[in-house]
């Protein structure tokens, strides 16, 4: 944890201004410690450079464990492409030199991956999970001067309101418990005249088909098998189609189409050059990520548009990528 966080949080119980006693620093960060509320007192530790608002993961904890697990395999950096930028902007829409000297808020940072791409075009982010993916967060970034990440809750995330020039959550809102609730959470914390970027998975009739009518067809099983057996089922099914995924990712636009109705999720990345060991590991996580939610909540786009409307956003025009792809300012 850097000194500097402490500007913009506070206690998600009464708003309090908060501050740390009894740091312990290792090469400048805050290694350990304890962060106090000056009005009502709470506590809340900071454990291995991290400050911790949350008790546990709740119903993110398969999170946390498949992100410490595969820490790094979606990382540009490490991986040698440029497909979680690509991805970043093609979602959001924004453009790369508008995040210099900017504060951006990455709601459900999970390992880091998009909060890459936003300190490397020069911006200051705060990434906060509800899952132990902090920790891989943190190691994987926690060096960089401009990164910042917190263990919190969406819907007690214990920062001020408007302070962010951009937020974005990718991903993340249909895992919550309450979508609806959850973007409303989010969206106070941007500035007047900020940018606010979600991708949710999208409720029309492309959800019950393919790879992702697996996904429905199969969870109410998955979900009460505990994540290390499906963790096992994911690393199972993997290994059984690794032979029809590895010929059609040279097989063009029939192989794409074949990655398609396969029950593991590897079409997105047929045309990502990826070496073979990163792209099956990849494929192991996405295909656990398909199985291991406790929550999974498609929404509309017409829905989405209009939670963020309700809280005095103009939304700008539907964006083609897929899924629900969805920016807006805040309005004065």
């Amino acid at each position: 944890m850097k000194l500097t966080l402490l500007q913009w949080l506070i206690c998600p119980r009464d708003r309090g201004r908060v501050e740390i006693t009894d740091p312990e620093k290792e090469n400048g960060e805050i290694k350990s410690g304890m962060l106090i509320c000056t009005t009502c007192g709470a506590r809340y530790p900071v454990v291995r450079g991290v400050p911790r608002f949350v008790k546990s993961d709740d119903y993110a904890s398969s999170f946390g464990l498949q992100w410490n697990r595969h820490a790094e395999v979606q990382l540009d950096s490490r991986n040698g492409t440029r497909f979680s930028r690509d991805r970043f902007y093609t979602i959001t829409e924004w453009l790369p030199p508008t995040l210099n000297d900017r504060l951006v808020l990455d709601v459900g940072c999970g390992a880091g991956r998009f909060a890459e791409i936003a300190l490397g075009d020069g911006a200051e982010v705060v990434g906060v999970d509800l899952s132990s993916a902090v920790d891989a967060a943190y190691n994987n970034l926690g060096t960089h001067p401009r990164f910042h990440c917190l263990q919190a809750s969406v819907y007690e995330l214990p920062l001020a309101d408007a302070i962010f020039d951009y937020a974005y959550c990718i991903g993340v809102i249909q895992h919550t418990p309450d979508p609806h609730r959850a973007v409303q959470n989010i969206l106070p914390k941007i500035k007047p005249d900020g940018r606010v970027g979600l991708w949710i998975y999208e409720l029309n009739w492309k959800a019950f088909v393919g790879t992702v009518g697996f996904k429905y067809l199969l969870r109410p099983v998955t979900r009460r098998l505990g994540f290390r057996k499906t963790e096992r089922f994911a690393t199972w099914l993997e290994q059984l189609f690794w032979p029809i995924t590895q010929w059609a990712r040279r097989h063009g636009i029939i192989g794409k189409f074949v990655m398609r109705i396969l029950p593991v999720s590897c079409a997105h990345l047929h045309s990502v050059p990826l070496s073979e060991a990163h792209f099956r590991e990849w494929v192991r996580l996405d295909t656990l990520d398909m199985y291991s939610p406790a929550h999974d909540h498609p929404q509309t786009f017409a829905g989405v548009k209009a939670w963020l409307e309700e809280s005095n956003f103009s939304v700008d025009p539907r964006h083609p990528h897929g899924g629900i792809s969805i920016t807006g300012r805040r309005l004065s």
